[in-house]
């Protein structure tokens, strides 16, 4: 099977994330200017958003990626996932007062996560020695990671402060 069909569509679905977080940016720092309010505080959010979206993102599909096709075609996907943000990322950097050395690490953190999480998927293939069951519990575990970044966003862990 070829892979570069699903290797687009995980560029475009890191494609999609940033438009639709940059749609929501522009949005927002349009209303609070208009507002005169300060519009760095909705860069920081927008850096935020994007950092949790792409985390959640790669949470639910590398681990099962992993599994089902090794750590290569995961890692590939992950790359493709994270990659498209990056002028995104420095967009709203620039405009808010994040500090650069916080958006490395956390981009880093990402691209870590992306290669980690194929791993682990690919540790699970073989631990559990068949593709289906290895398949439920990957789609299990990424779920579970998923949510556990939803949770550490929502107690302030994930905060640009």
């Amino acid at each position: 099977m070829n892979q570069a069909p699903t290797r687009r569509l995980a560029a475009i679905a890191g494609l999609g994330l940033a438009a639709a977080v940059s749609l929501w940016w522009l949005g927002s720092t349009h209303i609070a200017l208009d507002d005169g309010s300060d519009a760095s505080r909705i860069a920081a959010e927008a850096l935020q958003v994007v950092w949790l979206v792409r985390g959640m993102a790669l949470a639910t599909t590398s681990i099962r990626v992993g599994t089902i096709r090794g750590w290569r075609p995961g890692a590939e996907e992950a790359v493709g996932l994270i990659a498209p943000s990056w002028p995104l990322v420095a967009l709203a950097w620039t405009a808010s007062t994040a500090s650069l050395a916080h958006v490395a690490m956390a981009e880093l953190t990402l691209l870590a996560a992306g290669v980690a999480l194929p791993l682990i998927g690919q540790g699970l293939r073989r631990v559990l020695r068949g593709v289906e069951f290895a398949d439920i519990v990957a789609m299990l575990l990424g779920v579970t990671l998923a949510a556990a970044l939803w949770l550490s966003r929502s107690l302030g862990n994930l905060s640009l402060a």
